[in-house]
């Protein structure tokens, strides 16, 4: 060990998440920016967290009721795939139980107030299962269950409705999209992509309705033992939180890189402030909870009072809009999908389509807000420039994203050991100690590649110490 080793700046070991832009949350509507801001100063996080979220959670109050247009031949629906990635401790629950509150409880007193209707509707079906039953076993004439059979088929049977699911199988999703047609899966954890993954099949991947319901594309499924089924218009909003290490798994998982799925997908990576946080921070406000509960409600109220199989409003830009819409995508997006968007040319494709989500959400919710219903109105240039100040937010995230992976998970160990240091502000550490701090790793040698790195930018410096590896700590970090 030397005493007196110059040290200098260490070198970025990749874009550091606290040089991120802040996020525009001045760009969402009233009573989403003043709930955010509350829930992310009650809960000392990042902004980012609850935006996020919430964005994902209110896309499914629109999903298959209005569907938002560019021009003739393209449009999109009202649907986002989110992914949160923070570390344990970021506090990554209470922000989702803030944002989900108004979805559990609408599906509860929407249940309650129908349950009469429900069990009547559904007496009503068994009855004639019965009676077709009843003439089939008595030789009944063929024309006559026939008739029965396509009066069964028409019914509208009454199901209790679910809104929001959490940890699914994609066997039960069939069968939820079946009885619902959208869904909210909201969830604090990721376990449900190692569920479509093939954790239940033997290991085989069954992304192909998760990839469906992103863009409402009809689903049929067929079944040896039983009737097929057939979604028309299958709608999912997702808003799922996971660690960073999950997102590397991902990356490096092929059937969720060539299917599109991670494409479909925006990203957030929330500024931590694990360290700096204060236990009695403000409780989140009731007039800013209160107008985003009745927001949700009044949405959900709308959406779920509409008769099954009917079509999908149609939203559209105001001339001017349109035209800078227009403009903005030969001029800014399609060049950089050689440049800004090299990492990640798939998710790049699909950078124009998420703006006319957002365009189409940011709208709906403002028109509500003012009272006005959303088809009555166009999509103005305001709303237009909204969408794109949060669009080049999450393109940025996208990028790091990407980025991170081809970076490789050598990089996120490295930026893991580098917190484990700084946070107990250590100088100088012996292997075995460092792997005693950081519990992630197994055995000593799994500390190798993260600590060449961090080497080799310039963090640390190793020396021998009797025979054992140890380490000297970069003052300056």
């Amino acid at each position: 060990m030397t005493d007196n080793r110059k040290w200098t700046v260490p070198q970025t070991l990749k874009e550091e998440r606290s040089s991120f832009k802040p996020y525009p949350a001045a760009s969402l509507p009233n009573a989403l920016q003043g709930m955010t801001a509350s829930v992310s100063v009650t809960t000392s996080t990042d902004i980012s967290m609850a935006t996020t979220a919430v964005l994902s959670a209110m896309s499914h109050c629109f999903s298959g009721v209005y569907r938002m247009y560019g021009k003739t031949d393209h449009s999109e629906p009202i649907t986002l795939y989110s992914l949160i990635l923070a570390n344990p401790a970021e506090r990554k629950s209470p922000v989702m139980r803030f944002i989900k509150k108004p979805f559990i409880e609408f599906a509860r007193d929407f249940n309650e107030s129908r349950k009469l209707q429900i069990y009547t509707s559904q007496e009503q079906a068994a009855k004639l299962r019965n009676e077709i039953a009843e003439m089939q076993s008595k030789g009944g004439s063929p024309d006559e269950i026939a008739f029965r059979r396509a009066q069964l088929d028409s019914m509208e049977i009454e199901r209790f409705r679910r809104v929001c699911v959490d940890d699914v199988t994609p066997e039960a999703l069939v069968k939820l999209m079946n009885d619902n047609e959208t869904l909210l899966m909201m969830s604090d954890e990721a376990g449900v992509f190692k569920n479509f993954n093939g954790r239940y099949q033997g290991g085989g991947a069954n992304l192909d309705l998760f990839l469906k319901c992103w863009g409402g594309e009809s689903y049929q499924k067929d079944r040896c033992n039983g009737e097929p089924i057939y979604l028309e218009r299958p709608y999912l909003s997702v808003c799922l939180c996971g660690q960073p290490y999950i997102l590397s798994e991902l990356m490096e998982n092929r059937a969720f890189v060539s299917s599109g799925m991670l494409a479909r997908f925006i990203y957030c990576f929330p500024r931590s402030y694990v360290g700096m946080r204060d236990y009695n921070a403000r409780a989140a406000q009731p007039e800013f909870t209160a107008a985003y509960d009745n927001l949700v409600k009044y949405a959900l109220a709308i959406k779920y009072g509409r008769k099954k199989g009917t079509p999908e409003i149609p939203l559209y830009f105001d001339d001017e809009a349109r035209a800078e819409f227009a403009k903005y995508y030969n001029s800014t997006i399609e060049p950089s999908l050689l440049t800004d968007f090299a990492d990640c040319p798939d998710w790049g494709g699909k950078f124009h389509g998420l703006i006319l989500r957002l365009c189409g959400l940011l709208h709906c919710i403002k028109s509500i807000e003012g009272g006005a219903k959303p088809e009555n109105e166009k999509v103005t240039l305001e709303t237009l420039m909204e969408a794109l100040d949060i669009a080049e937010y999450y393109k940025t995230q996208a990028v790091y994203a990407y980025t991170l992976n081809t970076t490789g998970a050598v990089c996120e160990a490295a930026e893991y050991v580098l917190n484990k240091l700084k946070t107990k502000r250590i100088k100088r550490i012996s292997s075995r100690d460092l792997l005693r701090l950081c519990r992630r790793f197994k055995k000593v040698s799994d500390l190798d590649e993260p600590m060449e790195l961090l080497i080799d930018r310039g963090y640390a410096a190793a020396y021998d110490d009797a025979g054992k590896t140890c380490y000297e700590i970069n003052p300056l970090i």
